[in-house]
């Protein structure tokens, strides 16, 4: 046995996905053992491990400061994927303003407190009469809402206790998304896989709570070189990413950069998961 690797989920949701039983499949034909934990479990399932490969970590919004330290502990005492400095970058969503400092085209996005008269000025200001509103710690579609300056007082009142604490980010709206939202999968920086996430009739959102339709998809290699050139203005090149974008006269325009708990919907393209243990081995060699 070469070693273990710890994939890290919750509380919630224990087990291993359908998506990364594939991934844990080919590590093990490779010779490792691999276990999940969840992360706000028992600390000795972490105890010895190889390496700890953050997968379904999925609710950490709702308890950030323990998720903050329990990622620190876990990078000081093992090999952590995506590495900390990643995972720091990704827990607040100001890394959108990063990347577009960094020329990488992003949607007009602002982050304010969350209180109805901040995010009445950011609409006032843009000239928007509607606009999407997430918080600016979050995951999974929680308490992502397009909000409408007639109705805002009352949408803003109904915004979970994670946006008041965190802020939220102000987001232009994006009419390509009823096309659906493209995410591309790539492994140690290089293009793997994508999928188009549709969202049904009269929805906006495209997380699997509201119902999507999922279907693989072949981007064209310009594209998916534009998802490549954005991973490379991170800190580092992270060892497994997602890129969610839309695209508009054949230019991405990245709403999200997913390296902390993607999932990569490998069960759409299994051979990728192949790529993945060998770009997971290739880092602990």
């Amino acid at each position: 046995m070469a070693g273990t690797i710890v994939l890290a989920t919750a509380l919630d949701e224990p087990g291993i996905t359908q998506s990364d039983r594939l991934y844990a499949d080919a590590l093990e034909r490779r010779g490792w053992r691999v276990v999940a934990a969840p992360w706000d479990g028992p600390p000795k399932a972490f105890a010895g491990a190889d390496a700890v490969v953050l997968r379904s970590t999925w609710g950490y919004y709702r308890a950030l400061d323990a998720f903050r330290a329990w990622i620190e502990a876990v990078a000081a005492a093992t090999r952590l994927f995506n590495p900390i400095a990643l995972v720091r970058w990704n827990l607040r969503k100001d890394y959108v303003g990063k990347l577009s400092a960094a020329g990488i085209r992003v949607p007009q996005s602002h982050i304010v407190a969350c209180e109805a008269t901040a995010i009445d000025k950011v609409l006032a200001d843009a000239g928007w009469d509607r606009a999407v509103v997430k918080p600016a710690s979050g995951a999974s579609g929680h308490s992502v809402e397009l909000v409408k300056r007639a109705m805002l007082d009352q949408q803003v009142a109904g915004l979970s206790d994670e946006a008041r604490a965190a802020g939220v980010v102000v987001q232009e709206f994006l009419p390509e998304i009823a096309e659906g939202e493209l995410s591309m999968v790539y492994f140690d920086g290089a293009f793997s896989h994508a999928i188009r996430k549709r969202p049904p009739p009269g929805e906006f959102r495209s997380n699997s709570r509201y119902g999507p339709t999922r279907n693989a998809e072949k981007p064209p290699s310009e594209v998916t070189e534009q998802g490549a050139a954005c991973l490379r203005a991170l800190p580092e090149r992270p060892l497994y990413a997602r890129v969610d974008g839309v695209v508009r006269d054949g230019q991405l325009i990245v709403i999200e950069v997913e390296v902390l708990e993607p999932a990569l919907f490998m069960e759409f393209d299994p051979p990728s998961a192949e790529r993945f243990a060998e770009a997971t081995l290739k880092r602990l060699r």
